[in-house]
């Protein structure tokens, strides 16, 4: 399950996948005639309850961001192995559409099965990315499948130009490795803003990779405490501009599968030294729009409401 805005109206709604049988998607309505808040089930009307065939699949890992830049939040499910794993492009009305075969998303994981994934800038050049980690469910499956493998490769995809790129022939040597993968989280490890991740091995030892990518790039590392809002500032617009270039991000909370990630968020500046100005929309029930400007780079800071 992941919490994000699909509509940008200032409320969290819940997107979750389900195994075998159709994926939900709550959307908040906010408070009724007694203040109490109401959810509105639309997957199925948002064509994200099943595949484009109209059959539900085995959805595990799940998450949210806007891949592509035009402002609204996109979602990813892993599925298992012939269902294809789906991205859905969200089209502003509470629609989606997979697009996984354009991005190709849908050709990498035929024969893969998914769990842990995270939308994040691994490079930190202001544009979000993609880390899948796979692992058959069936130890057995080798004994029995000529194509199908019970240990999987991790995949990464670079956004570029609003279009996802499978780059993992050339992300480093965990690429060229399988495993039984299940769990993935997300975090500096190091301070260092290269965001680093951990993936759970079903039956192994983790797997701890450390980043080495966007050398020469910069960063801001901000560290949000909510006041007024919820205290971790879930729900907040970050807005910010580096060498006269602007990208935005919404701070969701939760996706991948049973793992639980850096609570700090990394802003890729790119070749820019320094932030030009940062924009934090506090989350309801605060709303309230913090601005700050000539911020340096590289290093943590924390913003309190």
């Amino acid at each position: 399950m992941v919490a994000t805005d699909i509509n940008n109206d200032g409320r969290m709604d819940l997107f979750v996948a389900n195994d075998t049988v159709q994926n939900f998607l709550f959307v908040n309505r906010g408070p009724d005639a007694r203040g109490k808040t109401k959810w509105d089930e639309i997957a199925l009307a948002a064509e994200v309850g099943f595949s484009e065939d109209g059959r539900p699949r085995s959805g595990m890992g799940v998450d949210a961001a806007d891949f592509d830049g035009d402002g609204r939040q996109d979602l990813f499910v892993a599925n298992v192995d012939q269902e294809m794993f789906s991205l859905y492009k969200n089209a502003g009305d509470e629609t989606f559409r997979d697009v996984a075969f354009q991005n190709g998303v849908a050709q990498a994981t035929r024969l893969l099965s998914g769990w842990g994934l995270k939308f994040f800038d691994y490079d930190n050049d202001g544009l979000v990315d993609l880390f899948l980690a796979n692992g058959h469910p069936d130890d057995m499956i080798d004994n029995y499948s000529q194509q199908v493998r019970y240990r999987e490769p991790l995949l990464l995809f670079h956004q570029e130009n609003g279009h996802l790129r499978n780059v993992s022939a050339g992300a480093g040597p965990a690429f060229s490795k399988m495993f039984p993968a299940r769990g993935l989280a997300v975090g500096d490890f190091e301070n260092n803003g290269r965001i680093g991740v951990i993936i759970g091995n079903n039956g192994g030892a983790p797997v701890l990779l450390r980043n080495r990518a966007g050398q020469g790039n910069h960063w801001l590392g901000l560290k949000l405490v909510g006041t007024k809002c919820n205290r971790d500032a879930i729900g907040a617009g970050i807005t910010w501009s580096a060498g006269g270039v602007r990208h935005s991000r919404l701070k969701n909370n939760g996706g991948s599968y049973l793992s639980s990630h850096d609570p700090r968020e990394v802003l890729g500046l790119g070749a820019a030294a320094k932030v030009d100005w940062l924009e934090i929309h506090w989350p309801q029930p605060s709303g309230r729009v913090q601005r700050l400007t000539d911020l340096p780079a590289d290093r943590y800071i924390t913003v309190t409401e």
